[in-house]
Formats: structure tokens, C-alpha cells, sequence
């Protein structure tokens, strides 16, 4: 049952995303790439690593849990990926907008700006306890099989704050703007919401 969930919500979010990803006119600008990327890593991928992970604690069989957790830590490493890449486009496009116009760049301002640093401060803690539990937890070489709260906790808020990033703009101006007024607005974030 939660295959089927998880597997909806990532099919659920590739489609959101790429709804970003048409109305931010990807890959013609620059900032096309920030809700593009950060659209398919939290919307898409992420649902899948959360399930990969869920499913890893069922599996009884070592080999077919180590499996699990590997394709968690691809998946994870793929929407980190994807996060840096929209981070770096939103900055690199506001520091050029800035430049073209003799000024500097504000960066983090927004509530969006803010809450979508937190999500990635939380997303790198995360993934460097993961990275230090699989490297340096086992003498005799890479340790798949770990638990950790804290990882796990961290993981979790960077998700809920990523959700949290995506729904300030979605009911910002950019969402009203471009999802088509107020009742775009709501479609779109009961879509994100059910998610």
C-alpha cells in the first residue's frame, strides 16, 4: 500500500514539476532551472526515497535491505543534486538581474528565499550524518544497514520545510501571476498538499 502511495505522489509531483517547469518557460532562462529542479527533486524524487526507505525497514533479507537503502541514498543524492542546481540558478540569475542594473543582489529576503535556505541547511546536515554513518561506521568497509534519529528527523523537517518553500510561492504572487489567479492558486496547493 505505501508502494502505491509513494508511486503516486512521485508521478503526482514529476507532473507538478513539470508544470513549473511550463511556466517558468524551462530551459529558456535562467530562472526557468529553480523551480524546474527544485520541483522534481522535492516533488518527484524525494516520494521515492521516503519509499525506498519505508520499504528497507520491511525487508528481512540483508542483501534486498542494503538494495533499498542504496536506491534511497541515489535517489536522495540525485534530489540533492537537483536542489543545489535550482539554489545556484536562482542566485546566480539574481546576482546577473542585480549586475545589469549597477545594484547588488538581495538574496534570502523572501519568506520563500528563507525557509528554502532552512530546507537546504537541513538537507545538507542530513546527508552529511548519512554519508559519516556509511563511510566511517564499519571497519571492514561501506555500513547500508544504520539508524539514525537524528538523520531522520533532519530529513524529514528539510522535507516539510521544502513543502512549506514550494507552497510560499505557490500562493505568492508568482503562483497567482502564473497559475492562473486565486482558484489556480488553490488547485495547486491542495495538489501539493495531498501529496
Amino acid at each position: 500500500k505505501l508502494l502505491v502511495t509513494m508511486t503516486k505522489a512521485a508521478i503526482g509531483g514529476a507532473v507538478l514539476a513539470a508544470v513549473f517547469a511550463y511556466k517558468a518557460k524551462f530551459p529558456a532562462t535562467l530562472f526557468s532551472y529553480h523551480p524546474t529542479l527544485l520541483g522534481f527533486g522535492w516533488l518527484a524524487l524525494a516520494p521515492l526515497a521516503i519509499q525506498y526507505v519505508r520499504d528497507s525497514k520491511q525487508a528481512t533479507d540483508k542483501k534486498v535491505k542494503e538494495e533499498k537503502v542504496q536506491s534511497h541514498a541515489t535517489l536522495n543524492f540525485a534530489m540533492q543534486l537537483c536542489a543545489y542546481g535550482g539554489c545556484f540558478a536562482i542566485y546566480r540569475n539574481k546576482e546577473l538581474m542585480a549586475a545589469a542594473k549597477g545594484q547588488v543582489a538581495k538574496h534570502l529576503v523572501s519568506v520563500h528565499g528563507k525557509l528554502g535556505a532552512l530546507s537546504t541547511s537541513l538537507l545538507v546536515l542530513s546527508a552529511a550524518i548519512a554519508a559519516y554513518k556509511t563511510m566511517f561506521t564499519n571497519r571492514y568497509g561501506l555500513n547500508y544497514v544504520w539508524r539514525d534519529k537524528l538523520h531522520r528527523y533532519l530529513g524529514g523537517l528539510s522535507y516539510v520545510t521544502a513543502g512549506m518553500t514550494i507552497l510560499s510561492i505557490v500562493n505568492g504572487p508568482w503562483g497567482k501571476f502564473n497559475l492562473g489567479g486565486v482558484p489556480g492558486q488553490r488547485v495547486m496547493m491542495a495538489l501539493i498538499v495531498a501529496l
